[in-house]
């Protein structure tokens, strides 16, 4: 009886864990200006909810504009990160959220046509914004800091600047829920 009961126990435990609402993907722009001109990193970070208020995740971040120039150098950088978020409602359609991100990777530089190669290190704290009236997705703006370690012989410019972030979220739950079980999406909720 004691094994029956403690399996059951840990397979409701797997089934929360494969649960599609603890999954979502973050689309994220973080724009920032060295010497008037602006860079923006793209991220793409899937996470895992762990409750209501905190969210876990790793992503790929990466800047690749091969039409800037900066100092006659084209420039490109390509990271992976780790994030943790805390969440907090403000109203019925507004939250908040604070995210801690650091991210470990290269940073290339081209100078005619001759590739230079370096480490590249980052830790973002921000604040957003994000807008949830939208049924599968939501919109973010925020803005952070990031603390920049790269190598110098390549770049020699500080790195470590505010970002402005614009944000877009998957509803995975929603989604799921709106194509395979449509009594439990918002979509059909009365008071919704």
């Amino acid at each position: 009886m004691i094994f029956s009961l403690n399996a059951y126990s840990q397979k409701e435990k797997i089934d929360n864990i494969l649960s599609l609402d603890t999954y979502g993907l973050r689309l994220e722009v973080k724009n920032f200006f060295i010497k008037n001109h602006r860079f923006k990193i793209h991220e793409i970070k899937p996470y895992y909810k762990l409750n209501n208020k905190i969210k876990l995740g790793i992503g790929f971040c990466f800047l690749n504009d091969k039409t800037f120039f900066l100092n006659n150098h084209s420039i490109s950088v390509n990271a992976m990160n780790f994030f943790g978020s805390y969440n907090w409602t403000l109203s019925k359609l507004i939250s908040g959220e604070t995210t801690l991100d650091f991210g470990l990777g290269r940073i290339k530089s081209f100078s005619f046509n001759q590739p230079v190669k370096g480490a590249y290190s980052f830790f973002e704290p921000a604040i957003i914004l994000n807008y949830n009236g939208f049924n599968f997705f939501s919109l973010g703006l925020g803005s952070g800091f990031r603390l920049t370690n790269k190598d110098n012989a390549i770049i020699t410019d500080n790195w470590s600047l505010p970002t402005i972030i614009l944000r877009f979220s998957l509803k995975f739950s929603e989604i799921h829920n709106h194509f395979f079980h449509p009594t439990n999406t918002s979509l059909y909720l009365i008071n919704d």
